[in-house]
């Protein structure tokens, strides 16, 4: 697999995945948001459609509390408009741990691949899934297909056009902007086909 694509897939998922998994005051995310603030960051980043819109979307949202907007998103109390875990839109009762969970589990298992995080939080989780794609990229090449085509893009597309609809929030519909791009670009290098499941939600 070429290096570079690996280096790419590494880089872009630990910044995306930090981006979505942890609340924007925690110090772990602070030099990913100063990151995205710099006015030049597109060219460190591979091609994108339409860089105008994501940056005018992180502009817009310059004076917005981002802390109130995660929790909107993606904490609650009230109903979640774009849950970011996996079993919610492949489990036909739109639960988190679900079966979805399991199997992602059972991969981590019989690869010994060691997950630990702070919270108790689903390891299908939008932000952890992102993270761990660049875990694979830098340890573990060899497990990205499997990973990324029955984990990871059988859901991923359809939470990410949710997050994008929500208007009020433009840092993170910029950010489910870039990773939708981002991640169709690395389906495409890789030459990966994505059997679609039906999805719940």
């Amino acid at each position: 697999m070429d290096n570079a694509l690996l280096q790419w897939i590494s880089t872009g998922g630990r910044l995306l995945g930090a981006v979505f998994y942890y609340e924007p005051k925690d110090k772990r995310v602070q030099p990913v948001l100063d990151f995205f603030r710099q006015p030049d960051w597109t060219k460190d980043w591979a091609t994108l459609a339409n860089p105008a819109l994501i940056n005018a979307l992180i502009e817009k949202s310059a004076q917005q509390d981002l802390s109130q907007a995660y929790q909107y998103l993606f904490i609650g109390p009230n109903e979640l408009p774009a849950p970011p875990w996996g079993s919610v839109y492949l489990d036909k009762e739109s639960v988190i741990f679900g079966d979805s969970l399991l199997a992602l589990r059972d991969f981590l298992t019989v690869h010994q691949i060691e997950f630990i995080q702070a919270q108790n939080e689903p390891e299908d989780h939008l932000g952890l899934m992102l993270m761990l794609a660049a875990y694979l990229a830098e340890n573990k090449p060899e497990l990205l297909e499997e990973f990324l085509t029955k984990h990871l893009f059988s859901w991923v597309y359809r939470c990410l056009d949710l997050i994008f609809a929500q208007t009020d929030y433009p840092f993170y519909q910029a950010m489910a902007l870039l990773a939708r791009q981002t991640l169709k670009g690395w389906q495409q290098q890789l030459d990966l086909r994505v059997d679609q499941p039906q999805l719940y939600r």
